[in-house]
């Protein structure tokens, strides 16, 4: 007979744990949450002290019937459950499902034999402060959803909803969506002269630093080339200059190796080294923590918990990765266990992510492991390995030369000891050169100026990784609910994600303006955090839930009534399009504007200024081209524009006088048969084919008013397409290459053009 009866949430765990204990105990698992709040009402009754009303889960009802049956067989229930706040909740659950009397509640963070064994020695009670905590962040939730929800379907559209900390990670996208659309490209040179020591043959690139004369650890006195023209002065300059070595200091710098992971460095690196989306990451690592089928082991749990903010490694698992380090690879490479500063609101509850058999290495079990699989664990693994590694060295050496009246500097580095390296892909340093010997005095050989364009570019837009990150940092969220969180904004379409970068969608933007404009403390990041923290006292008793709650909900009232008040749901004003319908103030990226109540059927809309007012458009004395009304002067989402005041019908716009495209004579050097138009765009005049877009020919134009050079067409014909040849100039100086780059490739791409 069994000992006693053992619940955890999954099959897979329940078959890692059947492996060790055998006949001993019954195992068997709930399958996830068996109680919640029910979908279709709050279930929270705010008078009662914010009591919620749970209900069992429809698909899991078979289950309790089978777990029912099973803990009245056995005097002892265990339950095991995952070791964190979500994993206390299900066994608090559990335990009022089955009305148990006494469950013993155990946890593990590895599924091994050692750590069950030890988890069944030392059973304890449900700890009700991380169920609070738990059932706290839970109703926080429910009440932002179910409040906010109808008044976001009554603004902006039906089946949308709010959450508490998916409303700060929208703002974020949000945010750095602005700070693009508001960028100003600022444009800079680089001027790199291309040397070599006397008749040898390995070159190599020199960027000018600063003048001569001036010190060189002075980043003020560095020079700041900004316009074509002071770089083609400065080119003069250096005409029939000589260079020589004027300096070289060499320099021993060390790099040291990661900390294992936690959860969030976990899903970065899985997004940028192996493309894996966080979902899929936490997916993956919840198999390989459950177990595996690893042939005659049997099912075995290769990581420990995967959820966790803790970089601590147990003393023995540090035993054990400096023992197969030394053996491997030899004293040296054992390197001093680190600390790491731990992020805003970590706990300490649970190790770092890391293999529970260092010795059970990835090629090893690869037969056994799918591709994902095998990657990620190959991912943590290593990780893991190097962080117990000693640092990788590197020989420094940082060359000064002079040429004519300025000073170029390059600095390159060589690996001198690769330490971590041994087991951890090497990614830096790939443009670091490899520089010959060199000493003060030598004379250099001199190959050529390369003067080079830059102009600086807008924040890039966040990844799923980068996210979760910057919530880390602002201390938002907890290890278990990152994923989640970046998966509520892409599932209530408020942003799409286009080449791995997050996109905000029309809807996310007027959500996200609605929640700034009316219910800025739920959007806001310091309040988020705080109530993280609030949360976090909860769980070490210090704090009861209810007043949490409280203090929450009441504002929220209040913010709620005050919308409302701003943005009423309807007004008495008949539709003038469709004479059926009524006018209610609705929202969008753009601001707040009047639109039909029957839309889509009808769909009227009207500007709203900030106070509330209609803006006027102002009618002109010119007439429509097109349809003969009055032209009239409107407000867009790019500013001022004239257009018809027969709009929707007439949909006639006035280009600009200023942004109308200007003959200039020119034919177009890459189709030679349109002619070049002058034209302006978002940094500035430009000139650009007339037959555009067959021909996407364009060149920026310099303060004198002259397109810069561009490519110079050829007689040659392509031999891959057969349109002209063209010769562009590059960093490496001058190239051939089709006219049609990049729909066609040319030959083999690009062909250096010989002096």
């Amino acid at each position: 007979m069994p000992e006693g009866l053992i619940i955890v949430e999954s099959p897979a765990k329940a078959r890692t744990l059947k492996r060790f204990l055998g006949d001993r105990f019954d195992v068997r698992a709930s399958m996830g949450h068996v109680r919640d709040l029910p979908e279709k009402e709050i279930a929270v009754d705010v008078e009662a002290g914010f009591k919620p009303r749970y209900e069992v889960v429809e698909s899991r009802r078979k289950t309790i019937g089978e777990l029912r049956s099973a803990a009245k067989k056995d005097s002892d229930v265990i339950l095991a459950s995952d070791p964190d706040r979500e994993g206390e909740a299900i066994a608090w659950h559990l335990a009022e499902v089955l009305k148990l009397r006494s469950p013993k509640r155990i946890e593990f963070h590895e599924i091994t034999a050692d750590a069950v064994r030890r988890a069944l020695e030392s059973p304890r009670e449900i700890d009700m402060r991380l169920v609070n905590a738990q059932q706290a962040r839970r109703v926080v939730d429910r009440l932002v959803g179910y409040r906010l929800s109808p008044f976001l379907w009554s603004k902006v559209q039906k089946g949308i909803g709010a959450g508490r900390v998916s409303s700060v990670a929208l703002r974020l996208v949000c945010d750095r969506e602005e700070e693009i659309r508001k960028f100003v490209a600022v444009e800079s040179w680089t001027i790199d002269a291309e040397l070599s020591k006397q008749s040898a043959p390995e070159h190599f690139l020199a960027r000018l630093n600063r003048a001569a004369g001036t010190p060189g650890n002075g980043e003020d006195l560095k020079l700041e080339i900004k316009t074509e023209a002071e770089a083609q002065e400065l080119v003069r300059k250096l005409e029939g200059a000589s260079y020589r070595v004027m300096g070289v200091e060499k320099k021993r710098r060390t790099k040291s190796s990661y900390l294992p992971y936690i959860t969030s460095t976990l899903q970065q690196d899985a997004s940028s080294r192996l493309r894996f989306r966080p979902r899929n990451t936490m997916r993956i690592a919840q198999q390989l923590y459950e177990g595996i089928e690893l042939g005659a082991e049997g099912a075995t749990g290769l990581i420990t918990y995967m959820r966790t903010d803790s970089t601590r490694i147990s003393d023995e698992a540090e035993r054990r990765d400096k023992g197969w380090i030394n053996e491997k690879h030899g004293s040296k490479y054992v390197g001093a266990a680190r600390v790491a500063k731990a992020s805003p609101g970590a706990q300490d509850a649970h190790e770092a992510i890391r293999p529970t058999d260092v010795n059970r290495t990835p090629d090893s079990i690869r037969q056994h492991l799918s591709p994902d699989q095998y990657k990620l664990y190959d991912l943590i693994w290593r990780r893991f390995v190097a962080s117990r590694m000693t640092p990788a060295v590197y020989d420094q050496t940082q060359v000064e030369i002079e040429g004519g009246d300025f000073v170029f500097r390059v600095t390159g580095s060589v690996l001198a000891f690769d330490g971590f390296y041994a087991v951890w892909p090497r990614d830096e340093d790939k443009d670091t050169p490899d520089l010959p010997e060199l000493s003060a005095g030598d004379p250099l050989d001199f190959h050529g100026l390369k003067p080079e364009q830059h102009f600086s570019q807008p924040p890039p837009r966040y990844t799923e990784a980068t996210l979760i990150k910057e919530l880390e940092q602002r201390g938002i969220g907890r290890p278990s609910t990152y994923a989640p969180i970046v998966e509520t904004i892409k599932d209530h379409g408020y942003v799409e994600v286009k080449e791995r970068r997050l996109h905000p969608t029309q809807i996310g933007e007027a959500v996200n303006a609605i929640m700034v404009d009316h219910f800025k403390v739920i959007s806001d990041d310091d309040y988020t955090a705080t109530l993280e923290k609030r949360l976090d006292a909860v769980e070490a008793g210090k704090q009861e839930w209810v007043p949490v709650v409280s203090d929450f909900y009441g504002p929220l009232q209040k913010m709620l009534i005050a919308a409302e008040k701003a943005m009423p749901a309807d007004t008495d004003e008949e539709c003038p399009e469709c004479h059926e319908g009524h006018l209610v103030l609705k929202a969008s990226r753009f601001g707040p504007f009047m639109g039909c109540s029957r839309y889509p059927k009808c769909k009227f809309r009207r500007a709203m200024t900030l106070n509330g007012e209609t803006p006027q458009p102002k009618l002109l004395e010119e007439a429509c081209p097109v349809c003969g009304r009055p032209l009239q002067q409107r407000t867009g989402r790019y500013g001022e524009f004239v257009g018809c005041s027969g709009y929707p019908e007439c949909k006639y716009i006035k280009k600009d006088a200023a942004a109308a495209a200007k003959p200039t004579g020119e034919k177009c050097p890459q189709c030679g048969e349109g002619e070049l138009v002058e034209r302006t765009g978002r940094y500035g005049p430009f000139v650009a084919c007339s037959r555009y877009p067959e021909c996407k020919y364009r060149a920026n134009m310099g303060k004198d008013g002259k397109a810069k050079e561009g490519p110079k067409l050829l007689d040659e014909p392509c031999p891959i397409c057969g349109k002209p040849m063209v010769e562009r100039r590059g960093r490496y100086g001058l190239f051939k290459s089709c006219s049609d780059y990049p729909a066609c490739p040319g030959p083999k791409g690009v062909k250096k053009v010989e002096a």
